[in-house]
């Protein structure tokens, strides 16, 4: 059996060393607790990643398969996005690696 929590975990860790790697200074989003509703921002973003002005807000998912699901995330991006302020979901497979999508 897999732990979930622990498996999600490891893809975040993962894609914030990636991020770290690259320069970028990050800053988790998600609140944990048993009584908060929203966990996410926005109730989308996982992490907020800078580096100078770039600001890139992230969304990390395990195994997600179909297109549904990326609504959401594409609308909000499209919305609000800017050469400055990217919006991107990171989707790592097991033995794979990471599928990264920009939502513009």
């Amino acid at each position: 059996m897999i732990n979930s929590r622990r498996k999600g975990y490891r893809t975040v860790a993962y894609g914030k060393r990636i991020f770290e790697e690259k320069g970028y200074i990050g800053a988790n989003l998600e609140k944990s607790g048993r009584f908060i509703k929203d966990k996410d921002l926005f109730n989308l973003w996982d992490y907020l990643f800078i580096k100078g002005k770039t600001h890139v807000f992230v969304q990390f998912k395990t195994n997600k398969k179909g297109q549904k699901w990326k609504l959401p995330y594409i609308k909000f991006g499209k919305k609000h996005g800017s050469k400055l302020v990217k919006y991107q979901i990171w989707n790592r497979f097991d033995r794979k690696g990471f599928t990264l999508e920009s939502c513009k």
